[in-house]
């Protein structure tokens, strides 16, 4: 890219990139295999596709076999100059010239597209992402224990508590500043009022079963 002070390369910050994620449901039941095309164009007679043509003769249905999902399409043509063409469920094609490559390299590259997703490769910003975000933060299994410390030995051994005893204040520290006086104004019920209604004073009121 050129401007106004000369040539720009691509940095962190212009390199596209994306979070990580997945195909919706493939592996639900059993994996589906999101290539769905693949189109091979050579020539009959250049040299630039002899390996094409020896790889369509000799390798091409034992691929066919390996990945029976995918349609295959051999497309000889006039002075064509030899690539593949990839077509994924997403949409996506991707293009590759396979001139100066030999059968070998070419089982590599259909192979690389049969087991991809379709998903462009691009830097990948974060290994987690969510769409709805959380104001608390991430959650881990030690939000609520600030004094723990890695080196100690977790303790296992089973303990007798009583579900009803207060807890203290646990997520003082994920409110804010002025949010505090919540907690001050929090209403606590008595043992009887949790027996007779364990969903809460202003819960709804739960039908006895028989």
């Amino acid at each position: 890219m050129s401007g106004l002070f000369g040539s720009r390369g691509f940095t962190n910050k212009t390199r596209p990139s994306a979070f990580l994620r997945s195909i919706l449901q493939n592996g639900v039941g059993r994996p589906v295999k999101q290539l769905k095309r693949i189109t091979l164009k050579f020539c009959e007679t250049s040299q630039h596709s002899l390996y094409a043509r020896k790889f369509v003769e000799e390798h091409l249905i034992d691929f066919a076999s390996r990945h029976p999902s995918v349609v295959i399409y051999a497309l000889p043509e006039t002075e064509a100059f030899p690539q593949v063409c990839a077509e994924y469920l997403n949409g996506r094609e991707e293009i590759c010239e396979l001139n100066k490559r030999d059968c070998d390299d070419i089982l590599k590259i259909l192979e690389t597209f049969a087991d991809r997703s379709g998903v462009e490769i691009v830097r990948i910003r974060k290994d987690f992402h969510t769409e709805i975000p959380s104001l608390q933060g991430e959650w881990h299994p030690f939000l609520n224990f600030r004094s723990y410390n890695i080196v100690n030995k977790l303790d296992w051994t089973p303990k007798l508590t009583n579900a009803w005893d207060p807890v203290g204040k646990p997520w003082e520290k994920c409110y804010r500043k002025h949010e505090l006086h919540k907690l001050e104004n929090r209403p606590v019920l008595t043992y009887e009022e949790k027996a007779e209604k364990p969903l809460g004073k202003w819960g709804p009121k739960l039908k006895p079963r028989y």
